[in-house]
């Protein structure tokens, strides 16, 4: 409930004035997106902050309108959008540039899933994640649990396989 209080469990959209109280406030753990309103790939970052958001309530995500916020674009050096810059007590700490690292399979870098984004953020320290083990999921399978294709399962939607989805997190 404390953390549900600051604004955690969703994906906020901020301005550049609300940035440092957000961002330096009473949450340890805060996840920022810069994004540009046009951008198709800062779309599908919202996608997946949306999905990991709701489960990792120890970290505050937040949004930021690149194109609305200068001074903050130029102080952070952020050259490439979409952008994910993790902050640990008011302390950038890490970044992610575009789908740097994110892609399954290098000739399509907009395909990945969000298991793939949580491990990252995980690395960071922000949030606590581990790519599901076969033996999990397994049980899963036994006990009629489906996760969405998007976090880490091996559905054919989007033109993904199980094979290339699964494989590559192990």
């Amino acid at each position: 409930a404390q953390h549900r209080a600051l604004g955690h469990g969703e994906v906020r959209t901020i301005t550049q004035d609300e940035f440092l109280p957000e961002c330096t406030g009473s949450s340890q753990w805060v996840a920022v997106h810069f994004y540009h309103k046009e951008f198709e790939r800062c779309k599908i970052m919202d996608h997946h902050l949306a999905a990991i958001a709701p489960q990792h309530m120890d970290c505050k995500f937040l949004r930021m309108d690149a194109e609305k916020s200068p001074f903050f674009v130029h102080k952070l050096q952020i050259k490439t959008l979409p952008c994910l810059i993790i902050f640990q007590e008011g302390k950038a700490i890490d970044r992610l540039e575009g789908f740097a690292g994110l892609a399954i399979d290098a000739s399509e870098p907009d395909k990945w899933h969000t298991g793939r984004l949580q491990k990252w953020i995980s690395e960071t320290g922000a949030i606590k994640y581990r790519v599901p083990t076969e033996e999990l999921k397994e049980e899963m399978k036994r006990m009629g649990i489906r996760a969405k294709g998007t976090v880490w399962s091996g559905t054919s939607r989007n033109g993904f396989s199980a094979t290339r989805y699964d494989s590559d997190d192990e």
